[in-house]
């Protein structure tokens, strides 16, 4: 590829990572909005949040057979229009029905586009470590500057209107990987060139399996703590602030993680599980009416996704050769979105029950594994 045609590549692929970022930090948010001004169940609530992790993971299934270039781009921009039809229809519909189709269908865009994202990155860039950074910075400056787009657009209109936003970014995302495929060649992706892995199937399933139980465990603190909030009255300026927090820790702390050896990356795969299950612990012993301890539960959150968003990414690629970037980066999201959707389908959002703490205890034996193949290596 040529380096104009490579940075529009680059900026089609952070727009979309933006888009669907920002979707992530926002959509919370807007759910409390839309239950508390739609009169919305708590049911049909968690109904809305697990549909779209189930239609992503539904959607992750063709990115593996993006082999050439020809079909990563097609799928990329197909992704997008599935993506952008939901957005505009969570905009503009009035019925629950036509709310939860449009989140079938943003879940389906995601999960095709968006598994796509650091595979582009692998086989396009060399450096794929800085670029990943960049990736991961950036997203999560979208992440916090989501939110408190949200404080301003809470004084005027209704919060779903915030939508327009992801609408918007997806839109430009597919205008530039419209533009930077037209002059592509139907050559094979090739693998970059990376460094030297050490393939474990061990280390590889025990990452996997350390995902799944700490961003499920997130996933459902980051929709249960909001609905809580609206249940007991938070206005919508003080939502859209609850929703900015853990992205403000999380892109704080990803862009100090740039500085992160490898080597380390086990031990902060232990720590975010640690701060998670604190959160868990806190979020359940909260009295009611508590702003300050729903403000340091959502700070905590942010703290434990950004201690595992690049370490799990780059433990799990160093696990296998870069051929197989595009499978285990769908494994990752895979694993991140059915452990999210497990947790919301299984845990009554509204219950102070411990046994969602309990769920922490296999990440023992897995964050163990996931370290015994970094200790051979040494």
């Amino acid at each position: 590829m040529s380096e104009p045609r490579n940075r529009r590549l680059f900026l089609s692929v952070l727009s979309a990572a933006s888009s669907y970022t920002a979707d992530i930090s926002i959509f919370p948010i807007v759910l409390a909005s839309l239950s508390k001004d739609f009169g919305i169940s708590s049911e049909n609530s968690v109904l809305l949040a697990y549909s779209y992790n189930i239609a992503l993971v539904t959607g992750i299934v063709p990115s593996y057979f993006a082999k050439n270039s020809r079909v990563l781009i097609a799928l990329f921009r197909g992704g997008l229009v599935i993506f952008s039809l939901g957005a505009l229809l969570l905009v503009t519909s009035n019925a629950f029905s036509g709310l939860l189709f449009g989140r079938v269908l943003m879940g389906l865009g995601a999960g095709v586009f968006s598994p796509l994202i650091p595979s582009i990155i692998s086989v396009t860039f060399k450096d794929k470590t800085r670029y990943l950074s960049y990736w991961a910075t950036t997203t999560g400056v979208v992440c916090v500057a989501a939110p408190l787009a949200l404080i301003a657009v809470a004084q005027l209109f209704e919060l779903r209107s915030s939508v327009a936003l992801i609408l918007g970014l997806s839109v430009v995302a597919f205008s530039l990987i419209a533009v930077g495929s037209s002059t592509g060649s139907d050559e094979e992706t090739a693998p970059a060139a990376g460094n030297p892995t050490t393939n474990s199937l061990v280390g590889l399933l025990s990452v996997l399996g350390t995902v799944f139980i700490i961003y499920g465990q997130l996933t459902w603190l980051m929709y249960a703590v909001p609905l809580r909030a609206a249940r007991d009255g938070f206005s919508d300026t003080q939502l859209a602030l609850l929703g900015a927090c853990p992205w403000i820790a999380f892109t704080a702390l990803s862009y100090a993680m740039r500085k992160v050896r490898s080597d380390y990356f086990p031990r902060c795969l232990i720590f975010s599980a640690i701060l998670s299950g604190l959160a868990l612990v806190a979020f359940a012993g909260l009295p009611v009416n508590s702003a300050p301890g729903l403000l340091g539960v959502m700070f905590t959150v942010g703290i434990a996704m950004a201690l595992a968003n690049i370490p799990s990414t780059a433990l799990a690629f160093s696990y296998v050769d870069s051929s197989k970037f595009g499978l285990v980066s769908c494994l990752d999201i895979l694993s991140a979105r059915l452990g999210g959707a497990f947790y919301l389908y299984q845990f009554d959002w509204s219950s102070r029950s411990p046994s969602i703490v309990l769920s922490s205890v296999p990440l023992v034996l897995l964050l163990w594994c996931t370290s015994m193949p970094q200790r051979k290596a040494g």
